[in-house]
Protein backbone atom coordinates (compact mmCIF):
# COMPACT_ATOMS: atom_id res chain seq x y z
CA UNK A 1 0.00 0.00 0.00
CA UNK A 2 1.12 3.31 -0.94
CA UNK A 3 2.14 5.68 1.73
CA UNK A 4 0.02 8.72 1.80
CA UNK A 5 2.08 12.30 2.78
CA UNK A 6 -0.32 14.46 5.70
CA UNK A 7 -1.19 17.83 4.05
CA UNK A 8 -0.09 20.26 6.06
CA UNK A 9 -2.57 23.39 6.18
CA UNK A 10 -0.93 26.67 4.99
CA UNK A 11 -1.25 29.82 6.16
CA UNK A 12 -3.68 32.27 3.94
CA UNK A 13 -1.21 34.80 2.74
CA UNK A 14 -3.27 38.00 2.37
CA UNK A 15 -3.28 39.91 -1.01
CA UNK A 16 -2.56 43.77 -1.18
CA UNK A 17 -5.38 45.86 -3.10
CA UNK A 18 -3.21 46.26 -6.11
CA UNK A 19 -2.66 42.49 -6.39
CA UNK A 20 -6.43 41.65 -6.17
CA UNK A 21 -7.32 44.60 -9.06
CA UNK A 22 -4.33 42.98 -11.25
CA UNK A 23 -6.03 39.64 -10.70
CA UNK A 24 -9.34 41.09 -11.25
CA UNK A 25 -8.36 42.66 -14.44
CA UNK A 26 -6.64 39.41 -15.55
CA UNK A 27 -9.27 37.30 -14.84
CA UNK A 28 -11.73 39.75 -16.70
CA UNK A 29 -9.10 39.80 -19.94
CA UNK A 30 -8.61 36.38 -19.87
CA UNK A 31 -12.77 35.71 -19.81
CA UNK A 32 -13.63 38.07 -22.46
CA UNK A 33 -10.86 36.90 -24.88
CA UNK A 34 -11.30 33.05 -24.24
CA UNK A 35 -15.06 33.96 -24.85
CA UNK A 36 -14.56 35.67 -28.23
CA UNK A 37 -12.10 32.47 -29.40
CA UNK A 38 -14.76 30.33 -28.30
CA UNK A 39 -17.53 32.32 -29.90
CA UNK A 40 -15.87 33.00 -32.93
CA UNK A 41 -14.78 29.78 -34.02
CA UNK A 42 -18.02 28.32 -33.39
CA UNK A 43 -19.59 30.87 -35.61
CA UNK A 44 -17.09 29.74 -37.97
CA UNK A 45 -18.02 26.05 -37.41
CA UNK A 46 -21.45 27.21 -38.27
CA UNK A 47 -20.62 29.45 -41.31
CA UNK A 48 -21.46 27.94 -44.60
CA UNK A 49 -18.46 26.45 -46.59
CA UNK A 50 -18.33 27.64 -49.56
CA UNK A 51 -18.15 31.53 -49.59
CA UNK A 52 -18.80 34.82 -48.02
CA UNK A 53 -19.79 36.41 -51.49
CA UNK A 54 -18.41 40.19 -52.05
CA UNK A 55 -20.61 43.10 -52.04
CA UNK A 56 -19.73 44.14 -54.91
CA UNK A 57 -17.46 42.87 -57.35
CA UNK A 58 -15.18 46.53 -57.32
CA UNK A 59 -14.64 46.09 -53.71
CA UNK A 60 -12.04 44.24 -51.57
CA UNK A 61 -12.68 40.73 -49.83
CA UNK A 62 -13.75 41.16 -46.16
CA UNK A 63 -12.27 38.27 -45.39
CA UNK A 64 -13.02 36.23 -42.57
CA UNK A 65 -16.31 33.69 -41.94
CA UNK A 66 -16.97 34.52 -38.67
CA UNK A 67 -18.93 38.04 -39.52
CA UNK A 68 -19.28 41.57 -37.90
CA UNK A 69 -20.55 41.81 -34.06
CA UNK A 70 -23.22 43.38 -32.43
CA UNK A 71 -21.10 46.73 -31.99
CA UNK A 72 -21.02 46.66 -28.14
CA UNK A 73 -20.25 42.92 -28.00
CA UNK A 74 -16.77 44.02 -30.27
CA UNK A 75 -16.09 47.10 -27.61
CA UNK A 76 -16.30 44.55 -24.90
CA UNK A 77 -14.15 41.85 -26.53
CA UNK A 78 -11.89 44.63 -27.72
CA UNK A 79 -11.72 45.79 -24.16
CA UNK A 80 -10.90 42.82 -22.66
CA UNK A 81 -8.02 41.74 -24.93
CA UNK A 82 -6.57 45.04 -24.38
CA UNK A 83 -6.88 44.74 -20.78
CA UNK A 84 -5.18 41.33 -20.76
CA UNK A 85 -2.42 43.18 -23.00
CA UNK A 86 -2.08 46.12 -20.50
CA UNK A 87 -0.90 43.05 -18.02
CA UNK A 88 0.78 40.91 -19.97
CA UNK A 89 2.11 42.89 -23.69
CA UNK A 90 4.04 40.22 -25.01
CA UNK A 91 0.82 37.15 -25.20
CA UNK A 92 0.79 36.17 -28.74
CA UNK A 93 -2.49 34.59 -28.32
CA UNK A 94 -4.10 37.66 -27.33
CA UNK A 95 -2.07 39.22 -30.14
CA UNK A 96 -3.63 37.32 -32.80
CA UNK A 97 -7.19 37.56 -31.55
CA UNK A 98 -6.98 41.23 -31.27
CA UNK A 99 -6.08 41.28 -35.04
CA UNK A 100 -8.63 38.61 -35.73
CA UNK A 101 -11.26 40.75 -33.91
CA UNK A 102 -10.24 44.27 -36.09
CA UNK A 103 -10.50 42.06 -39.41
CA UNK A 104 -13.75 40.87 -38.78
CA UNK A 105 -14.74 43.76 -38.85
CA UNK A 106 -12.92 45.62 -41.38
CA UNK A 107 -10.42 47.36 -39.40
CA UNK A 108 -8.11 46.25 -41.47
CA UNK A 109 -5.82 48.92 -40.34
CA UNK A 110 -5.55 47.96 -37.17
CA UNK A 111 -5.53 44.30 -38.03
CA UNK A 112 -1.98 45.06 -39.76
CA UNK A 113 -1.03 46.45 -36.40
CA UNK A 114 -1.83 44.04 -34.41
CA UNK A 115 -1.01 41.49 -36.73
CA UNK A 116 3.01 43.07 -36.83
CA UNK A 117 3.10 43.17 -33.33
CA UNK A 118 2.65 39.05 -32.79
CA UNK A 119 5.02 38.74 -35.64
CA UNK A 120 7.06 40.42 -33.40
CA UNK A 121 7.07 37.67 -31.43
CA UNK A 122 6.55 35.05 -33.90
CA UNK A 123 7.82 35.90 -36.68
CA UNK A 124 7.79 32.44 -38.70
CA UNK A 125 4.13 31.96 -38.36
CA UNK A 126 2.82 31.91 -42.13
CA UNK A 127 -0.97 31.99 -40.60
CA UNK A 128 -0.41 35.16 -39.07
CA UNK A 129 2.02 36.42 -42.13
CA UNK A 130 -0.49 35.31 -44.57
CA UNK A 131 -3.55 37.49 -43.11
CA UNK A 132 -1.29 39.99 -42.16
CA UNK A 133 -1.21 40.14 -46.29
CA UNK A 134 -4.55 39.78 -46.78
CA UNK A 135 -5.14 43.30 -44.46
CA UNK A 136 -3.01 44.90 -46.77
CA UNK A 137 -4.57 43.33 -49.77
CA UNK A 138 -8.11 44.83 -48.29
CA UNK A 139 -5.87 48.42 -47.78
CA UNK A 140 -5.81 48.15 -51.65
CA UNK A 141 -2.44 47.72 -51.12
CA UNK A 142 -1.28 44.92 -53.22
CA UNK A 143 2.75 45.50 -52.76
CA UNK A 144 2.56 44.99 -49.53
CA UNK A 145 0.46 42.30 -49.65
CA UNK A 146 2.89 40.55 -51.69
CA UNK A 147 5.36 40.94 -49.56
CA UNK A 148 3.73 39.47 -46.93
CA UNK A 149 3.00 36.59 -49.10
CA UNK A 150 6.42 36.02 -50.14
CA UNK A 151 8.01 36.05 -46.55
CA UNK A 152 5.44 33.74 -45.19
CA UNK A 153 6.28 31.05 -48.22
CA UNK A 154 10.11 31.33 -46.70
CA UNK A 155 8.61 29.42 -43.89
CA UNK A 156 6.29 27.42 -45.52
CA UNK A 157 6.42 27.25 -49.58
CA UNK A 158 3.69 25.11 -49.61
CA UNK A 159 1.39 27.32 -47.68
CA UNK A 160 -1.95 26.46 -49.36
CA UNK A 161 -3.91 29.60 -48.44
CA UNK A 162 -0.57 31.93 -48.87
CA UNK A 163 -0.52 30.27 -52.56
CA UNK A 164 -4.26 31.19 -53.31
CA UNK A 165 -4.08 34.54 -51.67
CA UNK A 166 -0.94 35.23 -53.84
CA UNK A 167 -2.82 34.41 -57.17
CA UNK A 168 -5.42 36.59 -56.46
CA UNK A 169 -3.26 39.65 -55.63
CA UNK A 170 -1.18 38.74 -59.15
CA UNK A 171 -4.50 38.27 -61.15
CA UNK A 172 -7.01 41.11 -58.99
CA UNK A 173 -4.12 43.53 -57.91
CA UNK A 174 -1.19 43.40 -60.30
CA UNK A 175 -3.37 42.25 -63.66
CA UNK A 176 -0.94 39.76 -63.91
CA UNK A 177 -2.14 36.15 -65.24
CA UNK A 178 0.87 34.88 -65.41
CA UNK A 179 1.69 35.47 -61.86
CA UNK A 180 -1.42 33.62 -60.32
CA UNK A 181 -0.96 31.11 -62.48
CA UNK A 182 2.62 30.39 -60.85
CA UNK A 183 1.34 30.49 -57.74
CA UNK A 184 -2.04 28.40 -58.10
CA UNK A 185 0.34 25.76 -60.30
CA UNK A 186 2.29 25.81 -56.76
CA UNK A 187 -0.59 25.32 -54.87
CA UNK A 188 -1.62 22.12 -56.50
CA UNK A 189 1.81 20.53 -56.98
CA UNK A 190 2.22 21.22 -53.24
CA UNK A 191 -1.68 19.85 -51.84
CA UNK A 192 -2.74 17.01 -53.67
CA UNK A 193 -5.77 17.26 -51.76
CA UNK A 194 -6.46 20.96 -51.79
CA UNK A 195 -10.22 21.05 -50.62
CA UNK A 196 -11.10 23.64 -53.50
CA UNK A 197 -8.74 21.41 -56.58
CA UNK A 198 -11.86 21.41 -58.66
CA UNK A 199 -12.16 25.18 -58.39
CA UNK A 200 -8.60 26.38 -58.62
CA UNK A 201 -8.13 23.72 -61.79
CA UNK A 202 -11.18 25.98 -63.23
CA UNK A 203 -9.91 29.18 -62.98
CA UNK A 204 -6.00 28.15 -64.23
CA UNK A 205 -8.23 26.52 -67.15
CA UNK A 206 -9.71 29.66 -68.17
CA UNK A 207 -6.24 31.87 -67.72
CA UNK A 208 -4.87 29.46 -70.00
CA UNK A 209 -7.64 29.90 -72.49
CA UNK A 210 -7.05 33.71 -72.89
CA UNK A 211 -4.84 35.96 -73.98
CA UNK A 212 -3.07 37.66 -70.99
CA UNK A 213 -4.26 41.12 -72.12
CA UNK A 214 -7.95 39.74 -72.05
CA UNK A 215 -8.19 38.86 -68.93
CA UNK A 216 -10.32 41.26 -66.69
CA UNK A 217 -9.92 42.47 -63.35
CA UNK A 218 -13.93 41.53 -62.89
CA UNK A 219 -17.08 41.05 -64.55
CA UNK A 220 -20.20 39.32 -64.41
CA UNK A 221 -19.81 35.80 -64.53
CA UNK A 222 -19.71 33.37 -67.66
CA UNK A 223 -20.67 30.01 -68.22
CA UNK A 224 -17.17 27.77 -67.52
CA UNK A 225 -15.47 31.10 -66.26
CA UNK A 226 -14.52 32.04 -62.64
CA UNK A 227 -16.10 35.01 -60.81
CA UNK A 228 -15.05 37.67 -58.77
CA UNK A 229 -16.53 35.68 -55.73
CA UNK A 230 -15.01 32.18 -56.59
CA UNK A 231 -11.44 33.51 -56.65
CA UNK A 232 -11.65 35.89 -52.72
CA UNK A 233 -13.83 33.26 -51.31
CA UNK A 234 -11.04 31.89 -49.17
CA UNK A 235 -8.64 35.00 -48.24
CA UNK A 236 -8.61 34.17 -44.34
CA UNK A 237 -5.75 32.07 -42.95
CA UNK A 238 -7.15 30.46 -39.63
CA UNK A 239 -5.27 27.76 -38.33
Amino acid sequence: MMNQKKQVPQPVKKESPLNLLLTGLICLGVGLGVGYYFGRQAGEALAPASFVPAAAESTLPSGGQGGVQDPALFVQNEAGLKALLAVDPKNLSALIQLGNLYFDHQRHQQAVDWYGRALDIDPRNPNVRTDRGTSYWNLNQPDAAIVEFKRSLEVDPGHAQTLYNLGVVHLHGKNDPEGAKEAWQKLLAANPNYPDRVKVERQLAALSASAPAAVPPAGPKKPGSPSMEDLLDRMKSRP
